[in-house]
């Protein structure tokens, strides 16, 4: 199992600078983010992939886990498929094994079927890439439709691609809302509607390939364990299904350096010390 930690946490400084502050909480896989202007610690129009595998590598980095891909929204960027192919190539070549992104908020006047057609058009192209690239492609609870057990199975029926799988965030469930890049910007969207963390994970565990592990205390992210999210219960129910894949603590990033820092030791010591609790090891 790979436990990681998401350079988004120190996303208002350099990445040698995110990368530093999580090797001296001790993690040893990170998880970059390609969205400016929110976290754009990657640009894979500019950025070297080997050069980046490189550094990981001379930093002590066993590797990465995903890249949240930019404009990551299906329904809203236009130029979704065609980062999403560029960054499925850049992972590759980086050593990484796959991309996260997520539906998006449906503009205002589409019809539930017409949106669901346009993610499944944009999807169809994406995944042809990914097989090229022998890459994942991770759906995030990150949108109108994907908030649901219900909604995320309808994406996933969507193509019959075994590089089709959930990258399920644990908070983005608890709380029904998510950060979308857009248009030079970032603004926070919400469905309106909470749902229970571990009963949307119960019915989608099958087709998870990543984890963003984050904790709330209201709207703001805390330490693993120290906030509202059932972190204990949603890895109880990755055990039971025989999830082996990267569990990555995310946040979003309103943190100094030190703050930052503490924030993901103690994560990282809360995680470890619940794994071995639940007898959950991989």
């Amino acid at each position: 199992m790979k436990i990681a930690c998401g350079t988004v946490t120190f996303r208002q400084y350099p990445l040698r600078e995110a990368l530093q502050r999580i090797k001296n909480a001790g993690y040893e896989y990170v998880e970059p983010q390609a969205t400016p202007p929110f976290c754009p610690h990657i640009d894979v129009d500019h950025d070297d992939p080997l050069q980046f595998r490189a550094l990981l590598r001379d930093m002590g980095f066993k590797g990465g886990t995903a890249l949240w891909a930019t404009h990551g929204a299906l329904l809203v960027q236009d130029r979704c498929v065609e980062y999403a192919k560029k960054c499925l190539h850049w992972v590759a070549a980086a050593g990484l094994p796959g991309i996260n992104l997520g539906d998006g908020f449906k503009p205002q006047g589409m019809s539930d079927e017409d949106a669901i057609k346009r993610i499944q058009d944009r999807l169809g192209e994406i995944l042809e890439t990914a097989e090229q690239c022998q890459a994942y492609v991770a759906l995030e609870p990150h949108g109108t439709f994907s908030m649901t057990s219900e909604g995320l199975l309808k994406l996933m029926s969507l193509s019959p691609s075994r590089w089709l799988g959930i990258n399920y965030d644990t908070a983005n469930v608890h709380r029904a809302s998510w950060v979308e890049t857009q248009d030079g910007k970032y603004l926070w969207k919400t469905t309106g509607s909470k749902n229970d963390e571990k009963a949307v994970l119960q019915a989608v565990a099958h087709r998870v390939v990543h984890v963003h592990l984050k904790d709330l205390k209201g709207q703001d992210c805390v330490a693993l364990g120290q906030g509202e999210v059932d972190i204990k219960g949603c890895l109880e129910i990755l055990r039971d299904a025989g999830y082996q894949g990267p569990l990555s603590l995310e946040t979003e990033g309103e943190f100094s350096l030190d703050e930052g820092e503490k924030l993901i030791r103690e994560s990282r010591e809360y995680l470890l010390k619940t794994l071995k609790d639940i007898h959950y090891a991989g």
